[in-house]
């Protein structure tokens, strides 16, 4: 309460989950889909290939990459 505010995330501030299953990825898209929480083209094109971007409401974004297969 009485700390500084969270600077407010940039594009490119990622929490990356490594998933080995891409068909679970599609499960877990598809369910924050349904939550509200949709893709996003990530900023770095590294994500494009293997990852899914998800952004949250306050912009922050996780990516689920399927980097084993």
């Amino acid at each position: 309460v009485n700390g500084s505010p969270c600077p407010a995330p940039t594009k490119d501030n990622l929490l990356v989950f490594y998933m080995p299953n891409k068909d679970e990825i599609e499960k877990i898209v598809n369910r924050l889909s349904n939550m509200g929480y949709h893709e996003v083209e990530p900023e770095n094109p590294y994500w494009i290939e293997k990852g899914t971007t998800i952004e949250d409401p306050d912009g922050w974004r996780i990516v689920l990459m399927n980097a084993f297969e």
